[in-house]
């Protein structure tokens, strides 16, 4: 996890906000019905499973994986802080790459970096259990010590 700035406002996080909301129409085009819960994530990771499996058998561009991955990553994002972490604290910020992630003066994690990898990478990059180990530690009840959080790099 890295270091983030504060950001200058507002912009980062209506930027991914918008983004998220654009997740949403674009999954109802694949069926589903995402709705800002964690539970909705169940069905991000079936569809991220279908693209990876696309992707290994025919190499999508980099541009749709980013694509992909900046609107997926702006939806996990959103479910981890309308779940609760908007009442500790955290927030979309920059952080110190360039990157945005969901930050607070502590902790910084970035979604977009996990759904890209889920998608390229595969299951070992459990979009749920991303959302399980970050909420966790960011309530306290998880430490980032725990084996659970082998799913995590520094990155993310």
């Amino acid at each position: 996890m890295k270091e983030a700035k504060k950001a200058k406002g507002s912009k980062e996080a209506k930027e991914m906000k918008r983004l998220a909301e654009m997740a949403v129409a674009d999954a109802k085009d694949f069926g589903l019905n995402l709705d800002f819960t964690s539970k909705s994530l169940k069905d991000v990771e079936r569809m991220a499973q279908a693209i990876h499996m696309a992707h290994r058998l025919e190499p999508l561009p980099e541009e749709v994986l980013l694509g992909i991955a900046n609107l997926y990553g702006a939806y996990l994002g959103e479910v981890l802080l309308r779940s609760g972490l908007n009442l500790l604290d955290y927030r979309w910020e920059e952080g110190g790459e360039g990157e945005i992630g969901i930050c607070n003066e502590n902790t910084s994690m970035f979604p977009v970096t996990k759904v890209y990898k889920r998608l390229t990478q595969g299951p070992d990059h459990s979009l749920t259990e991303f959302f399980e180990c970050m909420f966790g530690l960011a309530i306290g009840a998880i430490g980032p010590d725990d084996p659970r959080m082998h799913i995590l790099s520094a990155e993310e």
